[in-house]
């Protein structure tokens, strides 16, 4: 099986794809794609039988609950997160990984429509304050650029992530110690 390859060749976690990502054309939905939930609780047993922890890219209520439920590690982007599937992240304490900035400069990239656009800065408000509601809830959260488009500013894509939470509502403080810590955290087991 590949998760056994995947431990055997040094990995210790593994990202599987629980949901497709940010529609363009249709706004407010999530583009097909990702395991089921039954698929999701295989793999997060399989791996979990193998000493291997799981990431899930996650967007969209069902996928998100999906995954948590199935105890993954972190959720990875969450957009369309709900109080609900927040909910459940604060109880199982699975890490969300909001990746907030990476839509914003997707659509940036984007020939999008002009009220597809503004949709998107819609979702992206409400990615921050949900990302204030997972700090308030006690939801663990760790930083990531979701860095994969083209010119790869890591450096600068990472600090506009910090900016985002501190815009989130998260003090300065706290941002700096998630930076350090959150990701550390959340790739111990």
């Amino acid at each position: 099986m590949e998760i056994l390859k995947l431990r055997n060749d040094g990995a210790d976690i593994i990202k599987i794809i629980a949901s497709g990502v940010v529609s363009f054309e249709l706004p407010g939905t999530v583009t097909p794609g990702g395991f089921s939930a039954d698929e999701i609780r295989f793999l997060v047993a399989e791996a979990g039988r193998h000493g291997l922890s799981v990431m899930a890219h996650a967007n969209g209520e069902a996928a998100i609950r999906a995954a948590a439920e199935a105890g993954v590690r972190s959720i990875e982007h969450g957009f369309f997160m709900t109080d609900a599937a927040l909910d459940i992240l604060a109880d199982r304490k699975v890490f969300w990984v909001p990746t907030a900035g990476a839509l914003r400069r997707a659509v940036e990239r984007a020939e999008a429509r002009t009220e597809v656009v503004a949709f998107i800065q819609q979702e992206i408000d409400r990615h921050l304050a949900m990302i204030g509601k997972a700090f308030r809830a006690g939801v663990p959260l760790a930083v990531g650029t979701d860095c994969v488009l083209p010119d790869r500013r890591y450096r600068g894509y990472y600090d506009d992530e910090l900016a985002l939470f501190r815009g989130a509502g998260i003090p300065a403080d706290t941002v700096e110690r998630i930076a350090s810590e959150g990701g550390r955290a959340l790739l111990q087991r």
